[in-house]
């Protein structure tokens, strides 16, 4: 089983144990996990990120899933979880549901992830810029581009991005 399936189950546990403790809400995957997820696996991440308001309630089922506390990520076997503290972004984010092998998995938007990204991509990180180049040429007939103006903090990010969008749909 591929890194991949395995997270994908790992995910599916965790959704499974927090629906059966009687929550109306499921976490939502942030981070560069999202990314895999919009890439369809292309860019493989290494550790899912959770945000969920319920901090207690997903550490409980962490622990009764047999994983480890490990500083600020959870580990079983070759899977590592982190739990977000981002909750800037539930108010004003927002989330896509996918289905996922028969379960529907909540992710953050794909306009709130390259919102996110933009922060590495104007602090130097190349690599990121050309993923975030990739996701708005992938996605651009159904991206909310006001938006993602709106809400990037940073103007140099704002011009940035506006370059992007221009370079990607030409």
């Amino acid at each position: 089983m591929s890194l991949l399936d395995q997270q994908i189950k790992a995910i599916k546990e965790v959704y499974t144990e927090i629906k059966k403790s009687g929550s109306k809400i499921q976490p939502v995957i942030v981070g560069k996990f999202a990314l895999t997820v919009y890439t369809q696996g292309m860019y493989p991440a290494n550790i899912i990120s959770f945000l969920f308001p319920d901090i207690q309630l997903l550490t409980k089922v962490l622990k009764e899933l047999g994983y480890n506390q490990m500083g600020d990520f959870w580990t079983k076997g070759e899977i590592v979880v982190e739990i977000s503290k981002k909750f800037e972004i539930i108010p004003t984010g927002t989330f896509n549901q996918i289905e996922v092998e028969g379960q529907i998995i909540n992710v953050v938007s794909v306009e709130d992830l390259l919102i996110d990204m933009m922060n590495e991509c104007i602090a130097g990180d190349e690599a990121v810029c050309d993923l975030i180049k990739m996701l708005v040429r992938s996605y651009a007939p159904a991206l909310d581009f006001h938006y993602i103006y709106q809400h990037l903090k940073n103007k140099q990010a704002v011009v940035k991005f506006k370059q992007f969008r221009k370079e990607t749909l030409n």
